[in-house]
């Protein structure tokens, strides 16, 4: 099959989902292609994008550069005035037909139209839109005759929150309409779909998985010190602060602690004071973003995977994070929260542990009884494992995701 992955930005560290359904359907022998409106900055790029030359597989629609804002005004307006010049004089430019009103509610359309006019992408059979403004964006391309084939939506969190916000309830609206194929991530996220207007029949869930042979499994071992990591974009959702608040209660308690948090963003500068506030720069470290190979090795030497998530005060939420699938994988010990789709991978005290949101207590509570149930720690690391091996395995993922699209294909 010929297979185009519609996405906002590649490569980027912290979607490796993204990476691996790309590998994953490369090793099946599909020919995959990548839509992109840039790339991430910083430079760093995990080991499977240069093994599989992905960036020769890149076409990018954007202009890119530093001041993003800027080039965000320069690509509308420039994108506008041949649009409207196209129009004018009848020119055999398409995507001429498309409307004002979408030009001006979805700007990203213009730098789609410049770039698919110059670069024929029709030839794809599939098109797999990860997360819903691309979906809404690659189904506005089909219907100006832009891209062809079959269109699929991957649906993660923000996109079923803070998009709507943003752009009501009705943004959708168009997409749920279409024949679209909707492929939300977790159970909790279908449901959301199906609030915002979207047919059952066009749902199907379909979860992001890992590559279970990259994680050896390392389960938890005693220590002097205790090793907790977390691994997260620094942003409200991801609870960061709630992980440092209950680390900081258990060395008040005497537990000898080294927290290790991996990852960055916008919120790195209120993290380092809450750090400093709390005296906890001998314990709490933060790590700056990691390969997934690198992560891998730190997460080997750890004994807790922490992942406390929240909702945002924007609404913004989780969808199942990939962290603790490969921490499961690993046999670590997991603890997160009741957010989203993460009781949908854990099953509280069976293959991980839950507590409720922004509840730093509660998360300090349960590091103490994991750590005085040592019987407890063997059982879950077995069943974790087990889960992601069965649930959330990309090899079966990947499979199965073939399977869909070939039954829309043929149409049955």
């Amino acid at each position: 099959m010929n297979i185009l992955f519609f996405v906002g930005e590649f490569p980027k560290l912290s979607q490796t989902f993204i990476l691996n359904q790309i590998t994953g359907l490369i090793d099946a022998g599909h020919d995959v292609k990548i839509l992109a409106k840039k790339g991430e900055t910083g430079g760093r790029l995990h080991d499977d994008v240069t093994r599989y030359r992905l960036m020769d597989r890149v076409v990018y629609y954007g202009m890119g550069g530093s001041d993003r804002r800027l080039n965000k005004g320069i690509d509308f307006l420039i994108g506008l005035c041949v649009h409207t010049a196209a129009r004018f004089f009848r020119k055999n430019y398409i995507g001429g037909r498309a409307s004002f009103r979408d030009l001006i509610r979805y700007p990203n359309l213009i730098l789609l139209i410049r770039t698919l006019n110059r670069i024929n992408l029709s030839d794809r059979e599939i098109i797999l839109a990860h997360f819903g403004p691309n979906g809404i964006l690659a189904q506005k391309c089909i219907a100006l005759g832009l891209l062809k084939g079959k269109l699929f939506a991957a649906f993660h969190g923000y996109d079923m929150l803070r998009f709507v916000k943003q752009k009501g309830k009705n943004a959708y609206g168009e997409l749920f309409r279409s024949d679209c194929t909707l492929l939300p991530i977790s159970r909790f996220w279908a449901e959301r779909c199906i609030e915002l207007g979207a047919r059952p029949e066009r749902i199907l869930v379909h979860h992001m998985g890992i590559d279970v042979k990259k994680f050896e499994y390392s389960p938890i071992r005693p220590a002097e010190q205790l090793s907790i990591i977390s691994a997260a974009r620094f942003v409200e959702k991801k609870g960061l602060e709630y992980g440092i608040q209950a680390v900081g209660s258990l060395i008040r308690q005497g537990f000898p602690v080294r927290y290790s948090i991996i990852g960055g963003g916008p919120l790195e500068d209120r993290l380092r004071r809450i750090i400093a506030e709390q005296q906890l720069s001998d314990h709490v470290h933060l790590l700056g973003w990691k390969t997934q190979d690198e992560l891998i090795r730190v997460m080997k030497g750890a004994q807790i995977v922490l992942v406390p998530s929240v909702t945002a005060g924007d609404g913004d939420m989780e969808g199942i994070p990939v962290q603790l699938m490969e921490a499961m994988a690993m046999g670590k010990i997991v603890v997160s929260t009741r957010h989203s789709g993460i009781p949908e991978l854990i099953h509280d005290r069976i293959n991980g542990f839950l507590v409720e949101e922004k509840d730093a207590a509660g998360l300090a509570k349960t590091v103490r009884e994991i750590l005085s149930s040592p019987e407890k720690q063997i059982e879950a690391a077995e069943h974790a494992r087990l889960t992601v091996v069965g649930q959330f395995n990309i090899e079966r993922l990947n499979a199965r995701l073939i399977r869909i699209f070939e039954k829309q294909l043929s149409g049955i």
